[in-house]
């Protein structure tokens, strides 16, 4: 088998592992908000629970990523990370009090920052025979599509069994195995990853950053610390969902599913367009979540779709573009030290944004939507300060 071929095995088989991985963990995403709403839990606890979640699954990236480029231990990682993330979810079915239920949350994103670094790792050995986008595309896509049928599969079993999300949380124990045994078949195959990229010698510019990050990007840093900060996290507005009945708990995970599609698509075209127009399409990210907060946080039906169709858009545009500009901003000799802090900077901000709009909340929701949208417009002139100086 030539080592091209070699190499999209090997990217599909962790493209399924990621798929049967996201059908477990972005289920149990699109409906943990209600499930702690109904064991008890305040709209504060529901907000640090996302909030402290997603900063954990990116502060400790920063930690792993370098325990990773130490160790060389790959598959070892690899499995204990995923292990912890996967099996977390399951254990919810015991949850008898929201604050159990708030530490798997945190477990679960603990695994996830644990597994991803050397994932993506040597998910980048494979790229490099195949090609970087295309290789990392169509992982994205595969793994995307569990992110959807996922939630599907959940809103099915509320259907059926109203309001038991200790049954859902059962039956994602059945994607978790799948996941599990894809992971040890891949490592069966592939016990070396490093062997897919051959060793080839790079031209390096002369002179480069002495690892020293530059101004731009630290006025990016105060862009997506003010951007993440007002986006809301879908734990929180699926609590006010769940609370004020506008959509009923087994159709918010469908309405979830409906949102990853979205940014899907979104994550596929805003790459093309960046590649264009550059760091004037970041602008899209404020703009676009400036429109989504109230919507998503107003009291009727089609008002919450349309809502969560642009959440889902605002998503698919930060997974892209956000990480991508960072290549254009920072030389090669700190792009390491910068994904790790913009990593910690994005994680940081969501849980503080997420703490916040859930004390906000239990105040008044006009509170939450005042914030979000100041957050947001601050975040404006510093990205305009950015694309018009990109070129200095």
């Amino acid at each position: 088998m030539d080592r091209k071929k070699k190499a999209l095995i090997f990217i599909i088989l962790l493209g399924v592992v990621s798929f049967f991985a996201d059908m477990t963990h972005e289920s149990a995403r699109s409906i943990n908000g209600p499930f702690m709403s109904m064991l008890g839990a305040s709209a504060l606890a529901v907000g640090l629970a996302g909030g402290l979640g997603e900063f954990v699954g990116y502060a400790l990236r920063f930690i792993t990523g370098y325990f990773v480029d130490r160790t060389k231990s790959y598959w070892l990682l690899t499995i204990i990370g995923y292990a912890i993330n996967l099996f977390a979810v399951p254990l919810m079915a015991i949850a008898w009090n929201w604050q159990i239920a708030f530490a798997l949350i945190i477990i679960e994103r603990f695994g996830k920052a644990f597994k991803n670094p050397p994932r993506d790792v040597m998910l980048s050995f494979a790229t490099n025979e195949v090609g970087r986008g295309k290789g990392f595309g169509l992982h994205k896509l595969i793994d995307q599509a569990g992110a959807v049928i996922g939630p599907l599969f959940v809103a099915l079993v509320l259907f059926i069994k109203p309001n038991d999300y200790k049954l859902g949380y059962t039956f994602l124990l059945i994607p978790a195995i799948a996941a599990m045994i894809v992971l040890f078949i891949s490592m069966a195959h592939y016990p070396e990853p490093t062997e897919m990229e051959e060793e080839k010698e790079i031209e390096r510019p002369k002179k480069e950053n002495s690892g020293i990050l530059n101004k731009k990007f630290w006025i990016y840093s105060v862009f997506v610390t003010l951007t993440m900060m007002g986006f809301a996290h879908f734990m929180i507005i699926s609590y006010h969902f769940s609370k004020n009945s506008i959509i009923s708990d087994a159709m918010i995970p469908v309405i979830f599913a409906v949102a990853m599609v979205t940014e899907g698509i979104s994550a596929f075209l805003i790459g093309r367009i960046y590649d264009k127009i550059g760091f004037k399409s970041l602008l899209l990210i404020p703009i676009l979540a400036i429109l989504t907060t109230p919507f998503v946080f107003a009291f009727g039906y089609t008002l919450a779709v349309v809502g969560m169709i642009l959440w889902g858009i605002v998503l698919g545009i930060q997974d892209t573009v956000l990480r991508a500009s960072i290549a254009d901003l920072i030389p090669t000799s700190s792009r390491g030290k910068a994904y790790g802090l913009f990593n910690i900077f994005y994680g940081a901000a969501w849980l503080a944004g997420s703490t916040i709009m859930g004390a906000l909340y239990d105040v008044s929701i006009l509170y939450v939507v005042i914030f979000s949208i100041v957050l947001e417009a601050l975040s404006i002139p510093f990205m305009t300060y950015l694309w018009r100086t990109a070129k200095s």
